[in-house]
């Protein structure tokens, strides 16, 4: 089987998605400040990770050459 690494594009398109979440948190439901509040850090934090990734896998990546 090939290459099954996800790509920059996959990695940021994730990290979209948690940032997307994040922004209609409000909407989700009847839930409590405090689950509201453990999701907006978790959210950060692994938006944040991800974007990290992504920009470290950017600059690893020979000119040249393409990502998934």
């Amino acid at each position: 089987m090939g290459d099954q690494r996800l790509s920059v594009e996959d990695i940021e398109y994730v990290a979209d998605m948690l940032r997307a979440i994040a922004w209609v948190k409000d909407d989700l439901g009847p839930i409590s400040d405090q689950a509201i509040a453990d999701l907006e850090e978790s959210l950060g934090s692994a938006e944040s990770a991800l974007r990290r990734i992504a920009a470290e896998l950017e600059l690893s990546v020979t000119p040249g050459a393409k990502s998934n």
